[in-house]
């Protein structure tokens, strides 16, 4: 009897500190500053995306959720969703954007990307230097159009990306203050892409913190849709909200 007393009390606490384990994870919530570059074509020649298009700094959301259990070979989960949109407009002559063909005169302008990651990783390093490490998959969707007086054509796209995926955090000694770089990369055929964010956070109370630092998009592809061409990055400031539980 006292053995069997004994096993229960050990499962007892190997499942609490099993469960104990399990509530890991945090959650973000941020607006991200930026500013576009770089140009795009629709059945037509390259044009810029400030120049002709029109677009300027803009601000947008995004949200992250990390998700951590204590099983080894099993990987660990993030979520991620940034959106990006811009609008503008301007004075072309001899443009064309799909139907919009040879026109000359005031355009409207507009662009929608949305960004949805699925991130599997194993953690490298867990102490005062974190070091994270796996794969992304990466939903883009989106459009691009231009209005003029006479006409209008829009560019939709969606595809899913495979991605690398790295992550690493310096915890500063008997502070509640952090560093951190974390990035997504890949390029094959007619897709190149990567974001990256660099970034200082400091934890207020149970886990709260605030963070703020610089991200970066980059968005190379002919694939998106027929007859589209982006060469386009995002990039500036941000700050966010988090809850490290």
């Amino acid at each position: 009897m006292p053995t069997v007393k004994k096993l229960v009390f050990v499962t007892l606490l190997t499942l609490s500190c099993v469960h104990a384990d399990m509530i890991g994870g945090e959650a973000s919530i941020g607006f991200f500053n930026h500013d576009p570059s770089g140009n795009a074509s629709y059945k037509g020649t390259s044009s810029s995306l400030e120049e002709t298009f029109g677009f300027s700094e803009e601000q947008d959301l995004f949200l992250k959720a990390y998700l951590e259990h204590p099983f080894p070979l099993l990987p660990n989960v993030k979520l991620g969703y940034t959106t990006l949109s811009h609008e503008g407009n301007s004075r072309v002559a001899g443009f064309t954007w799909g139907d919009v063909v040879n026109f000359t005169g005031a355009i409207n302008s507009s662009l929608s990307l949305d960004m949805t990651d699925v991130t599997l990783y194993y953690e490298v390093l867990d102490n005062w230097v974190e070091v994270d490490a796996g794969v992304t998959a990466r939903y883009i969707s989106g459009d691009m159009g231009v209005s003029t007086s006479i006409n209008n054509d829009v560019a939709d796209f969606s595809t899913w990306t495979p991605m690398l995926y790295g992550k690493a955090r310096f915890n500063f000694p008997v502070t509640e203050l952090s560093v951190q770089l974390e990035a997504n990369a890949i390029s094959y055929w007619d897709m190149t892409a990567y974001d990256y964010e660099l970034s200082a956070r400091y934890t207020l109370m149970m886990g709260i913190g605030i963070e703020a630092g610089y991200k970066s998009f980059h968005l190379d592809s002919d694939d998106l849709v027929d007859g589209f061409h982006a060469n386009i990055d995002f990039s500036g400031p941000y700050a966010a909200a988090i809850w490290d539980f």
